[in-house]
Protein backbone atom coordinates (compact mmCIF):
# COMPACT_ATOMS: atom_id res chain seq x y z
CA UNK A 1 0.00 0.00 0.00
CA UNK A 2 1.48 3.64 -1.05
CA UNK A 3 1.53 6.21 1.37
CA UNK A 4 0.35 9.40 0.70
CA UNK A 5 2.58 12.23 -0.69
CA UNK A 6 2.82 14.98 2.04
CA UNK A 7 3.85 18.70 0.53
CA UNK A 8 5.60 19.54 3.66
CA UNK A 9 5.26 23.00 2.28
CA UNK A 10 2.04 23.24 2.81
CA UNK A 11 2.47 21.53 5.95
CA UNK A 12 4.53 24.55 7.06
CA UNK A 13 2.34 26.63 6.14
CA UNK A 14 -0.26 25.15 7.95
CA UNK A 15 1.69 24.53 11.32
CA UNK A 16 2.78 28.52 11.19
CA UNK A 17 -0.90 29.80 10.47
CA UNK A 18 -2.23 27.42 13.38
CA UNK A 19 0.51 28.50 15.92
CA UNK A 20 -0.37 32.51 14.88
CA UNK A 21 -3.56 32.00 15.52
CA UNK A 22 -3.63 29.95 18.94
CA UNK A 23 -0.88 33.08 20.45
CA UNK A 24 -3.52 35.93 19.26
CA UNK A 25 -6.24 34.11 21.58
CA UNK A 26 -3.31 34.42 24.10
CA UNK A 27 -2.13 37.41 24.26
CA UNK A 28 -1.05 38.56 27.49
CA UNK A 29 -4.65 40.41 29.42
CA UNK A 30 -7.30 38.67 26.69
CA UNK A 31 -9.07 36.46 28.77
CA UNK A 32 -9.42 38.99 31.10
CA UNK A 33 -11.73 41.22 28.38
CA UNK A 34 -12.97 38.30 27.02
CA UNK A 35 -14.70 37.71 30.60
CA UNK A 36 -15.48 41.19 30.74
CA UNK A 37 -16.87 41.34 27.53
CA UNK A 38 -19.42 38.19 27.83
CA UNK A 39 -19.90 39.87 31.23
CA UNK A 40 -21.73 42.46 29.60
CA UNK A 41 -23.43 40.89 26.96
CA UNK A 42 -21.31 42.95 24.42
CA UNK A 43 -20.98 41.30 20.46
CA UNK A 44 -17.20 41.10 20.08
CA UNK A 45 -17.34 41.75 16.45
CA UNK A 46 -18.79 45.35 16.95
CA UNK A 47 -15.47 45.84 19.23
CA UNK A 48 -12.06 46.34 18.32
CA UNK A 49 -9.73 47.13 21.28
CA UNK A 50 -5.51 47.26 21.49
CA UNK A 51 -3.72 47.88 24.55
CA UNK A 52 0.02 48.16 24.28
CA UNK A 53 2.91 48.50 26.86
CA UNK A 54 4.68 52.74 25.96
CA UNK A 55 7.82 50.94 27.46
CA UNK A 56 8.00 47.86 26.35
CA UNK A 57 5.88 47.99 23.33
CA UNK A 58 4.25 44.61 24.00
CA UNK A 59 0.90 44.28 23.22
CA UNK A 60 -1.92 43.18 25.99
CA UNK A 61 -5.05 43.23 24.45
CA UNK A 62 -5.30 42.89 20.78
CA UNK A 63 -9.14 41.98 19.27
CA UNK A 64 -10.05 42.95 15.73
CA UNK A 65 -7.36 45.06 14.93
CA UNK A 66 -8.12 45.18 11.45
CA UNK A 67 -11.60 45.77 11.22
CA UNK A 68 -12.17 49.12 9.39
CA UNK A 69 -14.91 50.80 11.77
CA UNK A 70 -16.16 54.64 11.73
CA UNK A 71 -13.88 56.42 13.87
CA UNK A 72 -16.07 59.48 14.81
CA UNK A 73 -14.13 62.55 16.09
CA UNK A 74 -11.26 60.00 17.25
CA UNK A 75 -10.77 61.08 13.23
CA UNK A 76 -9.14 64.51 14.60
CA UNK A 77 -5.63 63.17 15.54
CA UNK A 78 -4.92 62.58 12.31
CA UNK A 79 -6.34 66.07 11.23
CA UNK A 80 -3.97 67.20 14.13
CA UNK A 81 -1.05 65.18 12.91
CA UNK A 82 -1.13 66.10 9.71
CA UNK A 83 -1.14 70.13 10.74
CA UNK A 84 1.97 69.61 12.84
CA UNK A 85 3.39 67.63 9.73
CA UNK A 86 2.34 70.17 6.82
CA UNK A 87 2.01 73.58 8.20
CA UNK A 88 4.58 75.65 9.81
CA UNK A 89 4.79 75.90 13.59
CA UNK A 90 4.22 79.37 13.37
CA UNK A 91 0.90 78.97 10.83
CA UNK A 92 -1.58 81.46 11.17
CA UNK A 93 -5.04 82.55 9.35
CA UNK A 94 -5.58 85.74 8.31
CA UNK A 95 -8.64 88.39 7.57
CA UNK A 96 -8.33 91.23 5.48
CA UNK A 97 -9.84 94.47 5.08
CA UNK A 98 -9.77 96.52 1.37
CA UNK A 99 -11.28 99.55 -0.20
CA UNK A 100 -11.43 100.68 -3.86
CA UNK A 101 -7.95 102.68 -4.30
CA UNK A 102 -10.06 105.48 -5.58
CA UNK A 103 -11.13 105.74 -2.19
CA UNK A 104 -7.74 106.39 -0.45
CA UNK A 105 -7.32 108.86 2.26
CA UNK A 106 -11.55 109.57 2.16
CA UNK A 107 -14.04 109.39 4.91
CA UNK A 108 -16.97 108.00 2.88
CA UNK A 109 -16.27 105.26 0.92
CA UNK A 110 -19.22 102.93 -0.79
CA UNK A 111 -18.14 99.39 -0.67
CA UNK A 112 -15.41 97.70 2.24
CA UNK A 113 -14.20 94.33 1.24
CA UNK A 114 -13.49 91.74 3.79
CA UNK A 115 -11.28 88.48 2.59
CA UNK A 116 -11.61 85.70 4.68
CA UNK A 117 -8.50 83.78 5.13
CA UNK A 118 -10.56 80.72 7.07
CA UNK A 119 -9.72 81.31 10.66
CA UNK A 120 -11.98 78.74 12.41
CA UNK A 121 -11.74 80.79 15.54
CA UNK A 122 -12.19 84.66 14.24
CA UNK A 123 -13.88 86.07 17.28
CA UNK A 124 -16.01 89.49 17.99
CA UNK A 125 -12.81 90.34 20.42
CA UNK A 126 -10.92 90.22 16.64
CA UNK A 127 -13.69 92.24 14.33
CA UNK A 128 -13.77 94.46 17.27
CA UNK A 129 -9.73 95.08 16.52
CA UNK A 130 -10.11 94.88 12.41
CA UNK A 131 -12.81 97.60 12.66
CA UNK A 132 -11.00 99.71 15.59
CA UNK A 133 -7.73 99.55 12.20
CA UNK A 134 -10.28 100.49 9.89
CA UNK A 135 -11.29 103.32 11.32
CA UNK A 136 -8.20 104.75 12.03
CA UNK A 137 -7.78 104.92 8.57
CA UNK A 138 -10.17 107.77 8.94
CA UNK A 139 -13.29 105.87 6.94
CA UNK A 140 -16.61 106.99 8.72
CA UNK A 141 -19.19 105.80 6.73
CA UNK A 142 -19.86 102.86 4.32
CA UNK A 143 -22.82 104.19 1.38
CA UNK A 144 -23.56 100.30 0.14
CA UNK A 145 -22.49 97.82 2.21
CA UNK A 146 -19.59 95.29 2.37
CA UNK A 147 -18.80 92.92 0.00
CA UNK A 148 -17.19 89.45 0.56
CA UNK A 149 -14.25 87.26 -0.45
CA UNK A 150 -15.44 83.38 0.45
CA UNK A 151 -12.73 82.16 -2.01
CA UNK A 152 -10.28 81.15 0.15
CA UNK A 153 -11.60 77.60 0.26
CA UNK A 154 -12.93 76.06 -2.56
CA UNK A 155 -14.68 73.09 -1.19
CA UNK A 156 -18.88 73.31 -1.26
CA UNK A 157 -20.69 73.44 1.85
CA UNK A 158 -23.55 70.49 2.47
CA UNK A 159 -26.44 71.54 3.93
CA UNK A 160 -26.11 71.89 7.98
CA UNK A 161 -29.31 69.83 8.63
CA UNK A 162 -27.30 66.91 6.22
CA UNK A 163 -26.15 64.72 8.88
CA UNK A 164 -28.94 64.22 11.23
CA UNK A 165 -31.40 67.11 10.45
CA UNK A 166 -30.35 69.03 13.19
CA UNK A 167 -28.81 72.65 11.46
CA UNK A 168 -29.29 74.93 14.24
CA UNK A 169 -26.63 72.14 16.18
CA UNK A 170 -23.42 73.99 16.48
CA UNK A 171 -21.19 70.60 16.08
CA UNK A 172 -22.89 70.97 12.49
CA UNK A 173 -21.52 74.11 11.47
CA UNK A 174 -20.11 74.18 8.18
CA UNK A 175 -16.62 75.00 7.08
CA UNK A 176 -16.07 78.73 6.17
CA UNK A 177 -13.69 81.00 4.25
CA UNK A 178 -15.18 83.78 6.76
CA UNK A 179 -16.78 83.40 9.61
CA UNK A 180 -17.42 85.29 13.11
CA UNK A 181 -17.90 83.46 16.74
CA UNK A 182 -18.93 80.21 14.85
CA UNK A 183 -22.34 81.71 14.29
CA UNK A 184 -23.15 81.42 17.36
CA UNK A 185 -25.90 82.39 19.41
CA UNK A 186 -25.55 82.01 23.09
CA UNK A 187 -29.45 82.16 24.76
CA UNK A 188 -30.17 82.51 28.53
CA UNK A 189 -33.84 81.11 29.32
CA UNK A 190 -34.93 82.52 33.17
CA UNK A 191 -38.87 82.60 34.20
CA UNK A 192 -39.44 86.08 35.04
CA UNK A 193 -40.98 86.41 38.75
CA UNK A 194 -42.87 89.04 37.21
CA UNK A 195 -44.63 88.78 34.36
CA UNK A 196 -44.06 85.08 34.74
CA UNK A 197 -43.23 84.48 31.06
CA UNK A 198 -39.74 83.37 29.77
CA UNK A 199 -37.13 85.80 29.38
CA UNK A 200 -34.49 84.97 26.70
CA UNK A 201 -31.27 87.17 26.77
CA UNK A 202 -28.34 86.61 24.12
CA UNK A 203 -24.86 87.11 25.11
CA UNK A 204 -24.29 89.29 21.62
CA UNK A 205 -26.50 89.19 19.07
CA UNK A 206 -26.29 90.82 15.31
CA UNK A 207 -27.73 93.32 14.44
CA UNK A 208 -30.53 92.00 11.82
CA UNK A 209 -31.21 89.06 13.83
CA UNK A 210 -34.15 89.02 16.30
CA UNK A 211 -35.63 86.26 18.55
CA UNK A 212 -39.09 84.92 18.49
CA UNK A 213 -40.05 84.00 21.70
CA UNK A 214 -43.34 81.54 22.11
CA UNK A 215 -42.59 79.38 24.74
CA UNK A 216 -44.57 78.54 27.40
CA UNK A 217 -44.04 77.33 31.21
CA UNK A 218 -45.67 74.17 31.99
CA UNK A 219 -44.10 70.72 33.23
CA UNK A 220 -40.84 68.88 32.45
CA UNK A 221 -37.36 67.99 33.37
CA UNK A 222 -34.35 70.54 32.75
CA UNK A 223 -32.03 68.06 31.34
CA UNK A 224 -34.43 67.07 28.46
CA UNK A 225 -35.27 70.72 27.54
CA UNK A 226 -33.93 70.49 24.17
CA UNK A 227 -36.72 67.96 23.31
CA UNK A 228 -39.79 69.97 24.68
CA UNK A 229 -38.20 73.40 22.46
CA UNK A 230 -38.00 73.97 18.86
CA UNK A 231 -35.73 76.12 17.15
CA UNK A 232 -36.09 77.53 13.49
CA UNK A 233 -35.11 80.37 10.96
CA UNK A 234 -37.25 82.56 9.16
CA UNK A 235 -35.06 84.60 6.39
CA UNK A 236 -37.07 87.89 5.16
CA UNK A 237 -36.15 91.53 4.00
CA UNK A 238 -32.91 90.94 5.15
CA UNK A 239 -34.29 90.06 8.91
CA UNK A 240 -33.18 86.72 9.79
CA UNK A 241 -35.76 85.92 13.13
CA UNK A 242 -35.43 82.82 15.32
CA UNK A 243 -38.52 80.91 16.35
CA UNK A 244 -38.41 79.15 19.79
CA UNK A 245 -41.27 77.39 20.46
CA UNK A 246 -42.27 74.87 22.90
CA UNK A 247 -42.46 74.06 27.05
CA UNK A 248 -40.31 75.56 29.25
CA UNK A 249 -39.72 73.14 32.47
CA UNK A 250 -41.28 75.61 35.67
CA UNK A 251 -38.62 73.19 37.64
CA UNK A 252 -36.03 75.19 35.76
CA UNK A 253 -34.82 78.74 37.23
CA UNK A 254 -32.75 79.04 34.29
CA UNK A 255 -30.82 77.43 31.38
CA UNK A 256 -28.49 78.40 29.19
CA UNK A 257 -28.36 77.01 25.52
CA UNK A 258 -26.66 77.91 22.44
CA UNK A 259 -27.40 77.93 18.68
CA UNK A 260 -25.44 77.73 15.39
CA UNK A 261 -27.57 80.09 12.67
CA UNK A 262 -27.37 78.99 8.88
CA UNK A 263 -26.81 81.91 7.63
CA UNK A 264 -23.06 82.77 8.00
CA UNK A 265 -22.58 85.69 5.71
CA UNK A 266 -25.90 87.17 6.78
CA UNK A 267 -24.09 86.90 10.45
CA UNK A 268 -21.27 88.46 9.77
CA UNK A 269 -22.77 91.41 8.21
CA UNK A 270 -24.86 91.62 10.92
CA UNK A 271 -21.96 91.26 13.65
CA UNK A 272 -19.99 94.20 11.47
CA UNK A 273 -23.05 96.37 11.43
CA UNK A 274 -23.82 96.26 15.04
CA UNK A 275 -19.41 96.59 15.71
CA UNK A 276 -19.42 99.17 13.07
CA UNK A 277 -22.22 101.56 14.46
CA UNK A 278 -21.17 101.42 17.99
CA UNK A 279 -17.43 102.82 16.98
CA UNK A 280 -19.61 105.69 15.73
CA UNK A 281 -19.37 105.09 11.86
CA UNK A 282 -21.89 105.04 9.99
CA UNK A 283 -23.57 102.17 7.21
CA UNK A 284 -26.08 101.55 4.93
CA UNK A 285 -26.86 98.92 1.97
CA UNK A 286 -26.27 94.73 3.11
CA UNK A 287 -23.51 92.31 1.84
CA UNK A 288 -22.69 90.72 -1.99
CA UNK A 289 -20.01 88.23 -2.34
CA UNK A 290 -17.20 90.02 -4.29
CA UNK A 291 -13.59 88.83 -5.15
CA UNK A 292 -10.96 90.77 -4.42
CA UNK A 293 -8.90 92.14 -7.74
CA UNK A 294 -6.09 94.65 -8.55
CA UNK A 295 -7.87 98.06 -7.91
CA UNK A 296 -8.32 96.93 -3.84
CA UNK A 297 -6.09 98.64 -1.36
CA UNK A 298 -5.36 97.04 1.90
CA UNK A 299 -6.10 98.67 4.68
CA UNK A 300 -6.37 96.56 7.82
CA UNK A 301 -5.70 92.73 8.76
CA UNK A 302 -6.03 90.72 11.88
CA UNK A 303 -4.13 87.44 12.65
CA UNK A 304 -5.47 84.67 14.45
CA UNK A 305 -3.99 82.89 17.42
CA UNK A 306 -1.02 80.25 16.71
CA UNK A 307 -2.02 76.89 15.29
CA UNK A 308 -1.46 75.22 18.38
CA UNK A 309 -4.66 77.28 19.83
CA UNK A 310 -6.65 75.62 17.38
CA UNK A 311 -5.10 72.15 17.67
CA UNK A 312 -5.61 72.51 21.29
CA UNK A 313 -9.39 73.50 20.99
CA UNK A 314 -9.96 70.75 18.23
CA UNK A 315 -8.78 68.31 20.20
CA UNK A 316 -10.48 69.26 23.83
CA UNK A 317 -13.70 70.27 23.38
CA UNK A 318 -13.97 68.62 19.93
CA UNK A 319 -14.97 71.27 17.60
CA UNK A 320 -15.70 70.77 14.48
CA UNK A 321 -15.88 73.98 12.52
CA UNK A 322 -12.04 74.09 13.93
CA UNK A 323 -11.41 70.72 12.66
CA UNK A 324 -12.95 70.67 9.64
CA UNK A 325 -11.39 74.59 8.35
CA UNK A 326 -7.48 73.04 9.35
CA UNK A 327 -8.29 70.07 7.43
CA UNK A 328 -8.92 72.32 4.64
CA UNK A 329 -5.88 74.43 5.21
CA UNK A 330 -3.38 71.18 5.05
CA UNK A 331 -2.53 72.14 1.56
CA UNK A 332 -0.56 75.24 2.60
CA UNK A 333 -0.14 77.65 -0.10
CA UNK A 334 -1.82 75.40 -2.62
CA UNK A 335 -4.97 76.78 -4.60
CA UNK A 336 -6.95 73.62 -4.44
CA UNK A 337 -8.63 73.88 -0.43
CA UNK A 338 -11.47 71.04 -1.28
CA UNK A 339 -12.12 67.84 0.57
CA UNK A 340 -10.15 65.84 -2.30
CA UNK A 341 -7.38 67.33 -2.96
CA UNK A 342 -6.97 67.86 1.24
CA UNK A 343 -6.85 64.12 1.88
CA UNK A 344 -4.05 63.47 -0.91
CA UNK A 345 -1.95 66.19 1.67
CA UNK A 346 -3.00 64.22 4.85
CA UNK A 347 -2.49 60.63 3.02
CA UNK A 348 0.66 61.16 1.76
CA UNK A 349 1.39 62.44 5.45
CA UNK A 350 0.52 59.49 6.94
CA UNK A 351 2.30 57.40 4.46
CA UNK A 352 5.90 59.27 4.73
CA UNK A 353 5.63 59.50 8.59
CA UNK A 354 5.50 55.50 8.45
CA UNK A 355 1.95 55.37 10.01
CA UNK A 356 0.11 51.86 8.91
CA UNK A 357 -2.22 52.93 6.16
CA UNK A 358 -4.36 50.76 4.01
CA UNK A 359 -6.31 51.62 1.20
CA UNK A 360 -9.59 51.35 3.07
CA UNK A 361 -8.84 54.14 5.20
CA UNK A 362 -11.17 57.61 4.80
CA UNK A 363 -11.22 60.15 5.93
CA UNK A 364 -13.56 62.57 4.85
CA UNK A 365 -13.53 65.56 6.01
CA UNK A 366 -11.15 65.95 9.36
CA UNK A 367 -13.76 65.98 11.88
CA UNK A 368 -15.39 62.80 12.05
CA UNK A 369 -18.95 64.31 11.89
CA UNK A 370 -19.59 61.74 8.70
CA UNK A 371 -21.26 58.38 7.94
CA UNK A 372 -18.12 57.36 5.55
CA UNK A 373 -15.57 58.13 7.26
CA UNK A 374 -13.39 54.99 7.99
CA UNK A 375 -9.59 53.72 9.95
CA UNK A 376 -8.73 50.75 11.00
CA UNK A 377 -8.32 50.29 14.89
CA UNK A 378 -3.99 49.53 13.80
CA UNK A 379 -3.79 52.42 11.51
CA UNK A 380 -4.75 54.67 15.27
CA UNK A 381 -2.34 52.69 17.02
CA UNK A 382 0.36 53.73 15.16
CA UNK A 383 -0.34 56.75 14.96
CA UNK A 384 -0.49 56.74 19.25
CA UNK A 385 2.76 55.28 18.72
CA UNK A 386 4.07 58.12 16.32
CA UNK A 387 3.35 60.43 18.62
CA UNK A 388 4.42 58.98 21.62
CA UNK A 389 7.92 58.30 20.33
CA UNK A 390 8.37 61.48 18.01
CA UNK A 391 9.12 64.52 19.73
CA UNK A 392 7.38 66.42 17.24
CA UNK A 393 4.16 65.12 17.60
CA UNK A 394 4.28 64.92 21.44
CA UNK A 395 2.27 68.02 22.23
CA UNK A 396 -0.62 66.70 20.99
CA UNK A 397 -0.36 64.23 24.33
CA UNK A 398 -1.45 67.11 25.74
CA UNK A 399 -4.14 68.64 24.02
CA UNK A 400 -6.27 65.31 24.52
CA UNK A 401 -8.97 65.60 27.10
CA UNK A 402 -8.36 64.44 30.32
CA UNK A 403 -10.43 62.02 32.48
CA UNK A 404 -13.15 63.78 34.46
CA UNK A 405 -11.14 67.09 34.81
CA UNK A 406 -11.29 68.73 30.99
CA UNK A 407 -12.51 68.96 27.41
CA UNK A 408 -14.97 65.88 26.28
CA UNK A 409 -13.82 63.97 29.33
CA UNK A 410 -14.87 66.71 31.77
CA UNK A 411 -18.28 64.60 33.11
CA UNK A 412 -16.99 60.77 32.71
CA UNK A 413 -14.52 58.49 34.31
CA UNK A 414 -14.84 60.57 37.49
CA UNK A 415 -14.70 57.98 40.09
CA UNK A 416 -11.45 58.23 42.50
CA UNK A 417 -9.83 55.98 40.79
CA UNK A 418 -10.11 56.94 36.82
CA UNK A 419 -10.13 60.47 37.71
CA UNK A 420 -6.88 62.07 35.82
CA UNK A 421 -5.48 58.59 34.71
CA UNK A 422 -6.22 58.86 30.97
CA UNK A 423 -5.78 61.56 28.05
CA UNK A 424 -8.38 60.45 25.41
CA UNK A 425 -9.72 61.44 22.39
CA UNK A 426 -13.24 60.35 22.04
CA UNK A 427 -15.41 59.53 19.24
CA UNK A 428 -19.45 59.88 19.70
CA UNK A 429 -22.01 59.64 17.00
CA UNK A 430 -25.45 57.05 17.08
CA UNK A 431 -23.96 53.87 17.33
CA UNK A 432 -20.48 54.75 17.75
CA UNK A 433 -18.45 55.36 20.53
CA UNK A 434 -14.69 55.01 20.19
CA UNK A 435 -11.77 56.25 22.63
CA UNK A 436 -7.51 56.65 21.50
CA UNK A 437 -4.49 58.13 23.27
CA UNK A 438 -3.02 56.89 27.05
CA UNK A 439 -3.85 54.87 30.17
CA UNK A 440 -1.92 55.52 33.24
CA UNK A 441 -2.00 52.87 35.78
CA UNK A 442 -1.60 53.68 39.51
CA UNK A 443 1.45 52.64 39.61
CA UNK A 444 2.35 54.99 36.96
CA UNK A 445 3.09 52.29 34.23
CA UNK A 446 1.54 54.11 30.83
CA UNK A 447 -0.46 52.21 27.95
CA UNK A 448 -1.31 53.31 24.26
CA UNK A 449 -5.14 52.63 24.18
CA UNK A 450 -7.33 52.18 20.60
CA UNK A 451 -11.38 51.37 21.74
CA UNK A 452 -13.70 51.37 18.95
CA UNK A 453 -16.92 50.22 19.29
CA UNK A 454 -19.47 50.18 16.02
CA UNK A 455 -23.34 48.91 16.30
CA UNK A 456 -25.53 50.47 14.32
CA UNK A 457 -28.36 47.85 15.66
CA UNK A 458 -30.98 48.24 18.23
CA UNK A 459 -29.39 46.89 21.48
CA UNK A 460 -29.70 47.13 25.17
CA UNK A 461 -26.22 46.60 26.77
CA UNK A 462 -24.90 49.39 29.39
CA UNK A 463 -21.48 49.74 26.66
CA UNK A 464 -20.05 52.90 28.93
CA UNK A 465 -20.64 50.02 32.23
CA UNK A 466 -18.25 47.83 30.34
CA UNK A 467 -15.70 50.83 29.22
CA UNK A 468 -15.11 52.21 32.74
CA UNK A 469 -14.55 48.47 33.78
CA UNK A 470 -12.01 47.86 31.45
CA UNK A 471 -10.48 50.88 31.82
CA UNK A 472 -10.52 50.54 35.53
CA UNK A 473 -8.87 46.91 35.33
CA UNK A 474 -6.42 48.83 32.77
CA UNK A 475 -5.46 51.47 35.38
CA UNK A 476 -5.45 48.53 38.31
CA UNK A 477 -2.97 46.23 36.46
CA UNK A 478 -5.58 43.36 37.03
CA UNK A 479 -5.29 41.97 33.41
CA UNK A 480 -3.61 39.23 34.35
CA UNK A 481 -5.77 38.23 36.88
Amino acid sequence: MRLPIINYQILFKFLILAISLIASFHVFGQDRVGALIKKHQIPESKLSIILEDTESGERLIEINPRVSRSPGSVTKLFTAFAALDLLDKRFQWKTEAYIDQKFKNKKKIDHLLILGGGDPNFSIEDLEELVSEIRTKGIDEITEGIYLDLSFFKQRKNSTGSFDQSPLRPYNTMHSSLIINSNKIDLNFSINPKTKKIDITPLFLPDDIKIQNNLLIGSGDCRNFRSQVSFREQLRKKILTIVIDGIFPAACSEIDHDLAITKTEHYFFGAFKKIWLDSGGKINGYFKRKRKSDRNLLIAQTFSNDLDSALRLMLKESDNLTARNIFLSLTGDSIRKDNRSTRKFLYRSMKENNIYWPYQNFIDNGSGLSRKARLRPESIMSLIEKIDQDTKYSEIRSMLPISGIDGTLKNIYRSNLLLGQMKLKTGTLNGVRCLAGFVSSVSGKSYRFVFMHNNFDDHDYDLHSFTEDLLSVIVMEKLSS
